[in-house]
């Protein structure tokens, strides 16, 4: 009996969820048996148990109510663009994983990569050439990451293109959580703590008038805690790969198939980007490196999963 009502409940939610759903939920799922599994080890394992259970049940039911024909604008909408605040709460649970999983630093060996391939480390290199209103520059153009997938879905929903919103979710959504998971691979701390002073970021590359804000906010996202001695022990993990550059790149390859009306915009501050995830010192090239040929991976195998979903009928196709 309960098998059969179990068969008859997920038989009914294939009816309503979408793939960026099963990628929500297949992270959470991932990230509670990494709770299981640490459990005696892991701060706080209780906590993240039952907020990625929640996590679960709040996917389900948006799914849920978002299909209804009968629904609000809101609840369309929330359906569409849930996944937005839900990827920071997934990207600050990875880090509690990351020192329990693989609790060693590659630095070392991303600096000799980079140094066998260019015969210097790069961020020295880019230092001959800095200049305030370069680092302004791109230190905004990181900055602008976290709005590029928005700004492209916000316009294409606009103009009614829902299906290629959904696209866009689906291959972003995908492209960040794989991103989370190769993290565990070469936790690294970036060239900003190992090949230079972290404390003379500001003096040796010097901005305008946002350039030392803004990296506060990156560094308390990073985890640093304001005013650290050692910041090195609290920055996530998070060089290898580049996520900034393998999100940033395959938004851009995404705004020229949509033939998005602002994509000299995305171009260029997509281009400005990635050359601030080494100049800022953020990135190693290798990392960067990496990150392009995971956009690539990504674009080429993430529809192969989306067709398998719908030809097994575990998802319902967004026409």
């Amino acid at each position: 009996m309960v098998k059969e009502k179990l068969l008859i409940f997920g038989q009914k939610l294939s009816e309503v969820l979408r793939t960026q759903d099963l990628y929500v939920m297949g992270m959470t799922t991932i990230y509670m048996v990494l709770c299981l599994v640490f459990f005696t080890s892991l701060t706080g394992a209780v906590p993240l148990l039952l907020l990625n259970l929640f996590l679960i049940c709040t996917t389900i039911l948006i799914a849920i109510n978002a299909s209804r024909r009968d629904n609000i604008p809101f609840i369309r909408i929330l359906g569409i663009f849930y996944c937005i605040p839900i990827v920071p709460i997934m990207f600050s649970q990875v880090f509690n994983f990351i020192p329990l999983v693989n609790p060693h630093d590659y630095d070392t060996m991303l600096i000799a990569w980079d140094r066998a391939i260019f015969g210097t480390d790069p961020t020295k290199f880019l230092l001959k050439f800095q200049h305030p209103i370069i680092t302004e520059a791109t230190q905004f153009a990181y900055m602008l990451y976290f709005f590029h997938g928005i700004i492209l879905g916000i316009e294409m929903y606009c103009v009614g293109r829902i299906k290629e919103v959904h696209k866009l979710i689906r291959l972003t959504v995908f492209g960040i959580f794989a991103s989370y998971l190769l993290y565990f691979i070469a936790p690294a701390i970036g060239p900003r703590f190992t090949l230079h002073d972290y404390f003379q970021t500001n003096s040796e590359l010097p901005g305008l008038f946002i350039t030392e804000y803004a990296r506060a906010f990156i560094d308390a996202g990073d985890g640093i805690p304001k005013g650290s001695l050692t910041p090195e022990l609290f920055v996530h993990r998070n060089c290898m790969p580049s996520g900034h550059t393998m999100i940033t790149l395959l938004n851009l390859i995404l705004v020229f198939r949509f033939r998005s009306r602002l994509k000299w915009f995305f171009f260029i501050f997509s281009v400005l980007l990635i050359y601030a995830t080494v100049y800022q010192r953020y990135h190693y090239v290798v990392d960067v490196m990496a990150g392009i040929l995971c956009c690539f991976v990504a674009l080429w195998v993430e529809p192969k999963i989306h067709r398998l979903f719908v030809r097994k009928k575990w998802v319902i196709e967004v026409e």
